[in-house]
């Protein structure tokens, strides 16, 4: 469950359903840049990108969730976030807004949620009517995706 002064979320959409990801792991948000595919990799990775200089994974949220991928659309935004201490673009819908939820606005994840499948989700968010699943930015990845992906992405000695 997030801390008192951590309830502030940057809200997106991914295949109808909406998520938060905690304004403090958040680097920025932008428009999809090219991606270069990565060979071989999981169908998750969308591939790697290229931001000032620094070249970043990008997941497809949608392909991590287990949804049907979409074709591209202007809506479509990267969200480029800190994990582990390394920058990894994700891969969303759209981008609505940032919201502070209240204490009592958030509880934890239903036991349905609760499975090493899923367990990037850390709460749950009540915005109105509208459910919000509050992601853990750290656990989007497993132990072994995210040395998959460093492993793909890491540069090739010459």
């Amino acid at each position: 469950m997030p801390q008192e002064g951590q309830n502030l979320y940057v809200q997106a959409t991914v295949g109808g359903e909406r998520v938060g990801f905690p304004v403090s792991a958040v680097r920025e948000i932008i428009h999809v840049p090219p991606i270069a595919r990565v060979p071989r990799a999981p169908r998750w990775l969308q591939g790697i990108a290229a931001l000032r200089g620094t070249t970043i994974p990008v997941v497809c949220l949608r392909e991590r969730f287990g949804m049907e991928p979409t074709s591209p659309d202007p809506q479509m935004r990267v969200v480029v976030a800190e994990v582990n201490g390394q920058p990894i673009g994700f891969l969303v819908d759209s981008v609505s807004t940032v919201h502070h939820f209240a204490e009592q606005d958030i509880e934890p994840p239903t036991a349905l949620l609760l499975n090493e499948q899923n367990d990037y989700v850390q709460a749950i968010g009540h915005d109105g009517e509208r459910l919000v699943l509050l992601l853990d930015p750290n656990r989007l990845l497993d132990r072994k995706q995210a040395e998959r992906i460093q492993r793909l992405t890491a540069p090739q000695a010459a």
